[in-house]
């Protein structure tokens, strides 16, 4: 099953698709698709981006006039993003942390991003972080999650040669970093409490190498109600 998708450019779309553009022009990256396609349910409250990288979400947000927190672990895109932030005149705030040691405000966003993160905590983390995510979330807000499914583990050969450290938790020496690849009925359990506006589990074509790729991945999208 591909993930793969294209986008038409209508009127009620131009705002978007132009930030889309701009970053892509100028980082050589994408913002999530899903992200774009479920827009119009995203309030005009504040989001969090929780480990940005280079910042593709968390510019793209930006440039449509949200008000930006974010937070990545690394010197380096935080020192760029704040750089981008500064130049474009973005309401941007941008905090350098390990994500398990980040504090969420309550209560505070339209949106929380958790894009290709939670997958490098350890279950313990992974738990905890997910109960500051929905204190995080103002009624009606949303999270938006991308992950690595348990799936992949099943397809790959080099996987399962490595040390499980935790239920479907492995560890790689070359990467000195442990994976934890979800179960299809994990990330829902996580988020009891938030109705699921979107799910899917299936393979992804990855085209930002030279050599494609075929990660097995979970996008989910679910809402605060109250």
């Amino acid at each position: 099953m591909g993930m793969e998708r294209s986008v038409s450019v209508t009127v009620e779309n131009r705002l978007w698709f132009n930030a889309y553009r701009e970053v892509v022009t100028e980082t050589d990256n994408e913002p999530d698709w899903t992200l774009m396609e479920y827009l119009p349910l995203i309030s005009s409250g504040p989001v969090l981006d929780l480990a940005m990288g280079n910042g593709r979400n968390a510019l793209f947000f930006a440039k449509l006039g949200f008000e930006v927190d974010c937070v990545d672990v690394s010197k380096t895109w935080v020192k760029k993003c704040r750089e981008r932030a500064k130049e474009e005149n973005l309401n941007m705030h941008i905090y350098e942390a390990r994500l398990p040691a980040f504090e969420i405000p309550q209560r505070r966003y339209a949106l929380i991003i958790a894009s290709k993160i939670l997958q490098l905590l350890r279950v313990p983390e992974i738990q905890a972080i997910a109960e500051q995510i929905y204190s995080g979330l103002a009624k009606r807000g949303i999270l938006y999650v991308r992950t690595f499914s348990v799936e992949h583990v099943k397809r790959s050969e080099k996987i399962p040669q490595l040390e499980q450290v935790e239920p479907n938790t492995y560890y790689s020496p070359e990467h000195q970093q442990t994976y934890h690849y979800f179960t299809r009925d994990e990330l829902p359990s996580l988020f009891p409490k938030l109705k699921i506006l979107y799910y899917i589990d299936g393979i992804e074509v990855d085209r930002t190498r030279k050599k494609p790729r075929y990660p097995w991945v979970i996008e989910y999208l679910g809402q605060r109600m109250r």
